[in-house]
C-alpha cells in the first residue's frame, strides 16, 4: 500500500501532478525534505527532468522504498521514454517508471538552467518544425520552446492512478 507521494518541483508541475496524485490516491504529498512519511513506507515520487535524470530520486529513493518514480518534463513522452528514464537514473526493475509532460516557464529557471534552456529551445524548434506534422504534446512543446513558457497537451495522471490503485 502507498503511504505518500513525495515531490522535487522546480517551476510548479511536479507539485501540480502530486496534487492530482493525492486527490486521486487519497494519500497525503509532501516536497522533498518536508516530507512525513512512515518509516519503510512505500511512495511515489515524482521530480523533474534535467537531461534525462530524474531530480531529486537518488535523495528519495536512499529514504524511502520508492515503488513508482515519475519524471516530468517539457518534452513529448514516446514508449521508449521510460525505459530510457530508468537506464540514465539506475531505477531498479522493481520501480515503477513514468514519465509525463510538464508545464514550462523559461522565466521562473534559475540563471544557469535559464541560459542552458535559451540554448537548447532554439535546438527544440528547429527539431520540430523539420519535422513537420506535430502530435499534442509536441505542438505544446513547440509552444514551450519557442515562446519561452507553455502547458502541457493535458495534465493526464489516469495511468498512474490505475497502477497506483492496484498497489
Amino acid at each position: 500500500m502507498l503511504s505518500a507521494i513525495v515531490y522535487h518541483s522546480l517551476t510548479g508541475s511536479c507539485k501540480k501532478y502530486a496534487e492530482l496524485l493525492s486527490a486521486a490516491l487519497h494519500i497525503p504529498a509532501f516536497p522533498l525534505g518536508k516530507e512525513h512519511v512512515k518509516e519503510g513506507g512505500k511512495i511515489i515520487f515524482i521530480g523533474w527532468a534535467f537531461a534525462g535524470t530524474i531530480k531529486g530520486y537518488r535523495k528519495a529513493a536512499e529514504k524511502y522504498d520508492v515503488a513508482a518514480a515519475v519524471l516530468v518534463g517539457m518534452g513529448a513522452v514516446s514508449e521508449g521514454s521510460a525505459g530510457f528514464v530508468r537506464e540514465k537514473n539506475g531505477i531498479p526493475a522493481s520501480v515503477q517508471v513514468f514519465c509525463l509532460q510538464g508545464a514550462f516557464d523559461l522565466n521562473k529557471l534559475p540563471l544557469p538552467f535559464k541560459l542552458i534552456m535559451k540554448i537548447k529551445c532554439k535546438d527544440i524548434v528547429s527539431r520540430l518544425e523539420a519535422k513537420g506534422t506535430l502530435n499534442e504534446q509536441e505542438k505544446a512543446l513547440y509552444t514551450m520552446a519557442s515562446t519561452g513558457s507553455g502547458q502541457p497537451a493535458d495534465w493526464n495522471v489516469d495511468e498512474i492512478v490505475r497502477w497506483g490503485q492496484g498497489v
